[in-house]
């Protein structure tokens, strides 16, 4: 083999070996993507730090804190696909029920489910005897998943429906307080299915 051609192949090897390690070095490629925490939401873009990224359409109800996904296309701008999901994202975690209050063995057991911001309730809660007492807490909701801006909020929720109309008043305070109201003719239960709202 000639000098000249031995030279030739040392190259060839060393231009080889430096697009493998360019293929799987961060250091010499830049990240594909990366995570971040949001400092500033605008108008449908969030800043993380100094990189200012335009919000994907299902991104929604960005804050403040959210861990994000970023990605950066060749000519430099930055997109903010979506918020990592948090650790109980997408699965029913049971509601801790106050002192006399039980599952009344029919319907699903009371829980609650984080999907993004938005928090779902479910399930139906009695008394271990007699009936619900107006105003009557009912279980506190734990404060990772309370209501937005610390305000009251306040549903229609079905009820044991011997009367008419079969519905009462239930509410999460400030406090987190999960109570209930009815006038006259107390509920043996009620029901959380379909309730839900935002926790920012």
């Amino acid at each position: 083999m000639t000098q000249e051609a031995s030279a030739r192949q040392v190259a060839q090897a060393v231009t080889g070996a430096a697009i493998t390690a360019g293929a799987t070095s961060t250091a010499v490629r830049g990240a594909d993507w990366r995570l971040g925490i949001v400092t500033a939401v605008g108008s449908g873009t969030v800043d993380v730090g100094a990189i200012r990224a335009r919000r994907l359409d299902t991104y929604t109800l960005p804050a403040v804190g959210d861990t994000v996904i970023l990605t950066q296309n060749s000519a430099g701008n930055w997109l903010a696909t979506g918020r990592t999901a948090a650790n109980d994202a997408g699965v029913w975690n049971t509601l801790t029920l106050a002192s006399g209050f039980i599952h009344p063995g029919h319907g699903h057991t009371a829980a609650w489910m984080r999907e993004g911001r938005r928090i779902w309730l479910r399930g139906r809660i009695g008394r271990t005897s007699g009936t619900i007492a107006n105003g009557a807490t009912i279980a506190t909701i734990p404060v990772a998943i309370r209501p937005a801006g610390g305000v009251h909020v306040g549903w229609p929720a079905v009820r044991n429906a011997n009367v008419s109309p079969a519905v009462v008043r239930i509410e999460i305070t400030d406090t987190g307080v999960l109570r209930t109201y009815e006038s006259t003719n107390l509920p043996d239960w009620i029901g959380l299915d379909g309730i839900s709202y935002t926790t920012d």
